[in-house]
């Protein structure tokens, strides 16, 4: 795939773009693939649609969005892009070093859509109070009754800790992403303040639109408050949504259990271990095997001879 990433060529560039992303919970990086390879990444991803549809398989949520699921068995293009470089850089930078992908889905905002205030980690329970007591736990996280609402009452978690960002969501312009198509829309500086957005409560937050040319990427932190746009256009607004998580936490999608064989058969090292083949610290293991395969399990009850 050709890339063209001369508004982030340089060091200074790169850290401009990381301190952006530190103070306001997210960044925009302009360009940093071709408008012809964002266009032939718009084909493939219509002619997927088009065919899911053709039998049966087409997934619209309430809001008006419309996801095609799981990009990773769906072309060779949504695969490179993966590993572009400075989009890992810049994730490393959210997340850390050891990440792993945990979703990766054509995201279309189609016309007559709603917004949905939220955050890419709202299964993160807050930290301890003042008083030290636990908010909520972890097994009382649900994305229905915690996500966009406040369960924490006025006081909230203490003021001196926040949870740290365990998710960093790429969203690549594959349309230009204006505020009349649908761009994604952000509270700037809301990924240090330690609560999900609620709809009533925070309408008048201070949303903006990140607008940006086709064939960039909006960096999100997993704890800014964001929403689809509404698209007041006739035609549906594409991007990509591409998920990675810290090596601790649960993907979004089951990438080992669906990742085609066909895809598996040409997958270079980098790619299982960004799926999620390889073991980390004791996590994801089967007995000490240093990679996992399809196929491959744990041995079963023995008897010596």
């Amino acid at each position: 795939m050709q890339t063209t990433t001369d508004t982030v060529s340089t060091a200074a560039a790169l850290a401009d773009a990381k301190a952006h992303l530190d103070e306001h919970g997210y960044c925009i990086v302009e360009n940093a693939i071709s408008r012809a390879a964002a266009d032939a990444l718009r084909a493939r991803l219509l002619e997927q649609a088009e065919a899911e549809a053709q039998i049966g398989i087409e997934r619209i949520l309430g809001d008006r969005k419309q996801l095609v699921s799981f990009l990773l068995n769906k072309g060779q293009g949504f695969r490179d892009l993966l590993f572009h470089p400075v989009m890992r850089r810049i994730v490393a930078h959210v997340v850390g070093p050891r990440h792993l992908l945990s979703s990766y889905n054509g995201h279309l905002a189609l016309p007559g859509g709603a917004t949905r205030f939220h955050t890419d980690q709202w299964w993160m329970p807050p930290p301890t109070n003042a008083a030290r007591q636990t908010l909520l736990r972890p097994g009382d996280m649900d994305r229905d009754d915690t996500r966009g609402h406040h369960r924490t009452g006025g006081e909230g978690m203490h003021p001196a800790a926040i949870s740290p960002a365990c998710v960093c969501n790429i969203m690549w312009t594959i349309d230009d992403f204006t505020a009349q198509n649908g761009a994604t829309i952000v509270v700037p500086g809301s990924h240090l303040c330690g609560r999900e957005p609620d709809h009533e409560l925070d309408e008048d937050a201070g949303w903006i639109a990140a607008e940006a040319p086709a064939g960039s990427f909006i960096a999100l932190d997993g704890r800014v408050w964001h929403s689809t746009g509404e698209n007041h256009t006739d035609q549906p607004r594409i991007g990509l949504t591409t998920n990675f998580c810290a090596w601790q936490f649960r993907q979004q999608e089951n990438l080992v259990m669906g990742v085609s064989d066909e895809v598996l058969a040409d997958a270079t090292p980098e790619l299982l271990d960004l799926i999620g083949f390889r073991p980390d610290s004791g996590y994801g293991g089967i007995e000490s095997r240093e990679r996992i395969a399809r196929g491959q399990y744990a041995l079963g009850e023995l008897k010596p001879s």
